[in-house]
């Protein structure tokens, strides 16, 4: 069996804080082992932060942070996506067996860890919780697939409202052939109690759209 290579932490608890640190810093040109000391973390174990950085994404081989890290380090719905997604991509093998990997039980992760790897129980544990530490600054709750609810039955796109509210959905179909167009009219009626009033209006409004019926035929 192919060993998986994974990256781990002797302190999660102060690559938490770093990253911490991190979001409320300016973006260094590069993060290197040095890096650390300089806002604070001069302990040899946060040397190997940037490393963990790395494998999550976040910065380049040289230490650059890449756009990742400076559009999603900060967070915010959007940042905390790219995170999100990022952090998908470095651990795919554990998405892959359980896809709510951020949230499942540490004893299941650890168990795939100590399964793909040369790692011992102490540090598969740890591996764990330096991917459960970095899964707190991502959100994994979006996907790159549209949701049924988005997309339709059929796996069409679907647009949803408004900005009054009205439902002004366009189906962009995968099926080829002609092309549909649907358009949304909004009409209001001053409240009366005279029911001729609605008939005259729906009466109007079915005369108009017959026109159109018949001019596009």
């Amino acid at each position: 069996m192919t060993s998986i290579r994974f990256i781990y932490s002797h302190a999660p608890g102060k690559l938490e804080e770093f990253i911490q640190k991190l979001q409320s810093v300016g973006t260094p040109e590069k993060i290197t082992s040095e890096y650390p000391k300089s806002i604070g973390f001069g302990a040899s174990h946060a040397r190997g932060f940037p490393g963990i950085l790395k494998y999550a994404g976040l910065l380049d081989s040289s230490g650059q942070p890449t756009d990742i890290y400076k559009k999603g380090i900060r967070g915010g719905q959007q940042g905390r996506a790219l995170v999100g997604n990022a952090i998908r991509q470095a651990y795919k093998p554990l998405f892959e067996i359980y896809p709510n990997a951020d949230r499942h039980s540490d004893s299941d992760l650890v168990t795939f860890v100590k399964s793909n790897s040369n790692l011992d129980e102490e540090k598969s544990k740890l591996v764990v919780r330096t991917f459960k530490t970095l899964c707190k600054f991502g959100d994994f709750s979006t996907t790159n697939e549209p949701s049924n609810e988005e997309a339709g039955e059929d796996g069409d796109h679907v647009d949803d409202m408004d900005s009054n509210g009205n439902d002004s959905r366009r189906r962009h179909s995968n099926n080829s052939g002609g092309v549909v167009i649907n358009v949304n009219i909004s009409l209001s009626v001053d409240a009366t109690s005279d029911p001729e009033v609605y008939d005259a209006f729906f009466a109007a409004m079915a005369r108009h759209l017959k026109d159109l019926m018949d001019g596009g035929s």
